[in-house]
C-alpha cells in the first residue's frame, strides 16, 4: 500500500514540474532582453541602436569594446525601458565592435558582435557623347 501511495506521489509531484515548466535559473538569469541593431551611416558615423528591457529596473551597464578590447563607450543605466542610439565615427579602424549589456542586479550579461568590412567600390562609366 505504501509503494502505491509513494508512486502515486511521484507521479504527481512529476506532473506539477511539468506544468510549472522547466526552470533553469542560468538560463531564466540570461534571457535575451537586450538587442543591438545597425541603424545605418551618416555624417562620418555608423549609428547603431540599443534596445535593453529591464523589467526589474536595477541598474546595468552598457560597453561598447573594439577589437582589442580598449573600452570606446561605458555608461550605467536603471531604466526599465532603455532605448538609446549610439553614433561611433571612424569603424574603419575597429574592425569588430562588441556591446556588452551586463546587469548588476543579477549579473546576468549579453554580448553582441558588430564585424565591420569596408570595400571602395569603383564603377566607371565610359559614353560617346554627340
Amino acid at each position: 500500500m505504501k509503494s502505491i501511495v509513494l508512486s502515486f506521489f511521484l507521479a504527481g509531484m512529476s506532473l506539477v514540474s511539468l506544468a510549472n515548466g522547466p526552470h533553469d535559473p542560468i538560463t531564466d538569469k540570461n534571457a535575451a532582453t537586450a538587442e543591438v541593431k545597425y541603424v545605418g551611416d551618416n555624417d562620418g558615423g555608423f549609428f547603431f541602436n540599443v534596445l535593453y528591457n529591464n523589467a526589474t529596473g536595477s541598474r546595468f551597464s552598457v560597453t561598447i569594446l573594439d577589437e582589442a578590447g580598449t573600452a570606446l563607450y561605458s555608461g550605467l543605466y536603471s531604466m526599465k525601458n532603455f532605448d538609446k542610439t549610439f553614433k561611433l565615427a571612424d569603424t574603419e579602424n575597429f574592425g569588430k565592435l562588441v556591446f556588452v549589456i551586463r546587469n548588476l542586479g543579477d549579473n546576468s550579461v549579453q554580448r553582441f558582435e558588430v564585424n565591420t568590412n569596408s570595400r571602395l567600390v569603383e564603377d566607371v562609366e565610359v559614353k560617346e557623347v554627340k
